[in-house]
Order: C-alpha cells, then sequence, then structure tokens
C-alpha cells in the first residue's frame, strides 16, 4: 500500500485535506486614506510644535519686558533718593527748608520750637541754623557753648540763651512791624520801627529776650495776650501743646527771688533741627 505524504499544517487546507490557494489583496482606498490620516497627523505636531515655541517666546519676551520695566522704576526711584539727598544738602541752610529747632533737656524733657520766619524773617532763623553747626556733636543733639535755661517765671516764661562762641548774634535782624500797625514818625536811627518788632506775643510764642537780637530768648506760656509787651519783642518760633506742658514743668524746679525769678542751677540742653 502506497503511504501518503503528511499534510504541510503551515497552510490553510479544505475539508478534502487539499490546500487552498489564498490570494493577498491591498485596498488601495485603505492605503490612501491611512497615508493621508499619517500626514495629518504630522502636519499637526507640527503646528503644535510652532505654537508652542511661538507662546514660549511670547512668555520669554513678557518676562523681559516685566524685568527691564522693574529695573528702570529701580533706577528712577535711586535717581530720585539721589536727587532728594543733593537737594537736602545743598538746601540745609535755607531757612525756609527747616522746620525747627529740637531743644533736648535731660531734666524736663524735649522741646520742639516751629521757626516761623513769616514773623521774625530769615535772619533769626539763620542764625540758630548757624549755632547746631558750628557747634560740636555731642552724641544726642548738639552742645553749643551756651545753651541752658536761667530764668522761669511761673505761668508767664522760661528765659535761656543759644550761643556759641563762634557765631556772633549781631548779624540777626529784628522782626518788621505787623503790616496793621500804623506807622510812627521821628523814630530813633538805631530804631526805625520805634521798637515795633513782632506781634502781641501769645501762649507757646518764641522770641529775642529784652526787644534785642539774641542770643538771649524765652518761651511765653501767659493764657492771654501779652499786650503790656506791645509789640517790642522778636517772635521767631512756636510751641507745639506737648511743649508747652513740657516748659511748664520746669516751673517746679528750685530757683530764688531777685527782681525777677532765676533758677538755682542753670538747665544746661543740647540742640538739634528737625
Amino acid at each position: 500500500m502506497k503511504r501518503s505524504s503528511a499534510p504541510n499544517i503551515s497552510a490553510p487546507l479544505s475539508r478534502s485535506g487539499a490546500r487552498r490557494k489564498t490570494t493577498s489583496f491591498i485596498n488601495p482606498i485603505c492605503v490612501a486614506a491611512t497615508i493621508s490620516v499619517l500626514i495629518l497627523i504630522s502636519l499637526g505636531g507640527t503646528l503644535l510644535f510652532f505654537a508652542s515655541s511661538g507662546n514660549n517666546s511670547n512668555l520669554e519676551s513678557n518676562v523681559n519686558e516685566k524685568e527691564e520695566e522693574s529695573q528702570q522704576q529701580q533706577s528712577s526711584q535711586l535717581r530720585r533718593q539721589q536727587s532728594a539727598d543733593i537737594i537736602s544738602e545743598e538746601e540745609k541752610r535755607d531757612p525756609t527748608n527747616t522746620q525747627g529747632l529740637l531743644i533736648r533737656a535731660d531734666q524736663i524733657g524735649d522741646i520742639r520750637i516751629a521757626f516761623r520766619p513769616d514773623l521774625a524773617g530769615p535772619s533769626s532763623i539763620q542764625y540758630v541754623i548757624d549755632v547746631v553747626e558750628a557747634a560740636g556733636s555731642d552724641g544726642d543733639g548738639v552742645k553749643c557753648s551756651r545753651c541752658n535755661f536761667y530764668r522761669a517765671e511761673p505761668k508767664l516764661l522760661l528765659q535761656g540763651v543759644i550761643a556759641q562762641h563762634s557765631i556772633s548774634s549781631n548779624s540777626v535782624s529784628l522782626g518788621p512791624c505787623p503790616e496793621k500797625q500804623p506807622p510812627k514818625s521821628n523814630c530813633p536811627e538805631h530804631d526805625p520801627n520805634c521798637g515795633c518788632h513782632g506781634p502781641i506775643m501769645t501762649k507757646g510764642m518764641v522770641g529775642w529776650a529784652g526787644g534785642g537780637e539774641g542770643p538771649d530768648f524765652f518761651l511765653n506760656t501767659f493764657d492771654k495776650p501779652v499786650d503790656w509787651w506791645e509789640h517790642q519783642h522778636t517772635v521767631w518760633g512756636e510751641l507745639d501743646e506737648e511743649s508747652i506742658r513740657v516748659v511748664e514743668s520746669a516751673y517746679d524746679l528750685p530757683a530764688h527771688k531777685t527782681s525777677m525769678r532765676m533758677l538755682d542751677k542753670h538747665l544746661e540742653f543740647s540742640i538739634e533741627l528737625f
């Protein structure tokens, strides 16, 4: 009997056991569609890449602009500060740019005197500034050669002196006579205003003592206008409410009575500008 060979299991078989002939067929439509999809995907990725790159560029540009703007603002602020410092140095001797004098007296406290160049004119204010700048620094404020209170009249005034040996008060001009005050005639040559050098003094006003031009000065604490002094005093400063209370506390210091009430011990103080 003739032996038949074993079928090839790698190939499909018919029901009769014979090999089935197969044909490989590729649909051109499917191929075209597949290629189109791949092209679209590729184009989409490319567009996405360029869009992402554009966004990154815009973001970096915005960051750079903000950084540049911040640097410009900082530079502008620095220039303004430097300009302010220069102005401060150049104008610090101008009485109109200085607010006042701070007196530091350890026994009673701080006294703030706001300058009144509108009442005294510039020379009185300039004298005080000159004394502060000429005196040597003593750590907290400036200690001048003669800065002290020596007279205290309760409910009326505290009197003292502001002086530095290198600064003369001869350059100080007496204050102007108020405009509402009627002019006088036949005034002496040395005093063309006939003793009219300031307003009627009210509580808190600071003026040169004795109708003069300093360096002795006083701080008025009388509750009502001191009309008996008339217009003889050059008023160059004014106290705030707290400073008035500090001045009034000096009336409790030990004192002795002669023709005036003098402190037993001079009340030394340092000075500075504010």
